[in-house]
């Protein structure tokens, strides 16, 4: 039996009456809309499949109506198609000018009303179809494979885009440079599917430990980059050793050869990286990440499971009290 949800905008009762007869007959939900206004409202509230739409109605033109499609959400298609008397051309032509999808007359037999909207309603799941193929597509364009997170190249372009924001606005952004410590002796050891886990899990407990507007990405490898939009350089040392925290106090279990039973479970530190705008000289999204990544590579250099920041005087240090912050992650 047919399925979807038909708006009738029909001022008529005993039109409307014989249409809705004739959708419900054959399994379509059908709701009503006598004018302009309240046509809108439905629209928004609970939008259709599809709108049948008489192009003359007592508050304003069924054209108002067709206009009104184009506030709806970019995602959501809801075509229409035009109800008028078979003599009125002028109608039916200024409704397909304004953007409907097809007309039928008002006398219209049954089968051919019902044939119409089955055929707009196949349009509409292709349509929709389409467009959840090229959301998938566009989401895989940015999104590693592995962790979830951005990949490398959406960084770069979240780097750019909140680097612009905070230079033209005069707010601060910092960035956190994260490298998990000996994982090269991780997979050696537990060998490469428990790697990823490692790093599965690692990505979770970053995104955990973030805002919703933090940006993360997997940057390369077993390296990660924290963007933190609207956050000075002395309120993104409490992230990272949030997530230092974490990482740490997380037991990464590797997987059993047996059924039923569990393997061992392993210890991961990392190293971290801190820079912020403005601070130093840092003056552009490529300056920023070069700090980031000189401190942590001081960081790597001085022992690795540490933080290294590059302050606003433009030195490098170690950050000293890495128990200071024990908050949890900000809303």
């Amino acid at each position: 039996m047919p399925t979807g949800k038909v708006l009738v905008v029909e001022d008529s009762p005993v039109q409307a009456d014989r249409i809705g007869e004739v959708l419900r007959g054959a399994g379509y939900d059908v709701t009503f809309a006598s004018d302009r206004s309240s046509a809108q409202t439905q629209l928004v509230a609970s939008p259709p499949d599809l709108l049948l739409l008489s192009m003359v109605l007592d508050d304003g033109s069924g054209a108002d109506v067709l206009r009104f499609r184009k506030v709806l959400p970019r995602h959501l298609f809801v075509p229409a198609i035009i109800l008028s008397a078979q003599s009125d051309l002028a109608a039916r032509l200024k409704g397909l000018r304004l953007g409907a999808e097809d007309y039928l007359g008002k006398d219209a037999h049954p089968e051919e009303i019902l044939a119409r909207v089955a055929t707009m309603l196949r349009i509409k799941q292709l349509q929709d179809d389409l467009r959840d193929a090229n959301e998938k597509l566009e989401l895989l364009s940015v999104t590693d494979g592995l962790t979830g997170l951005y990949n490398h190249r959406a960084f770069q372009t979240r780097l750019r885009e909140e680097f612009g924001r905070a230079a033209r606005y005069g707010g601060p952004l910092s960035l956190v440079m994260i490298d998990l410590d000996h994982f090269k002796a991780i997979n050696d050891t537990w060998l490469h599917p428990f790697g990823d886990k490692v790093l599965r899990e690692t990505a979770i407990l970053i995104r955990n430990s973030l805002r919703d507007h933090d940006v993360s990405a997997r940057y390369g490898g077993e390296e990660f980059a924290v963007l933190l939009p609207h956050t000075p350089f002395a309120s993104a040392l409490p992230v990272a050793r949030r997530i230092a925290r974490a990482i740490a106090g997380h037991l990464f279990v590797v997987d059993a050869d047996e059924p039923g039973s569990q393997g061992p479970e392993v210890s991961v530190t990392a190293s971290f990286g801190v820079a912020a705008f403005p601070g130093g000289d840092v003056t552009t999204p490529e300056t920023l990440v070069r700090r980031a990544d000189e401190a942590l590579f001081r960081a790597k250099r001085a022992g690795r499971d540490r933080i290294w920041a590059y302050g606003g005087d433009g030195e490098f240090r170690e950050d000293a009290e890495p128990e200071a912050s024990a908050s949890p992650p900000p809303a």
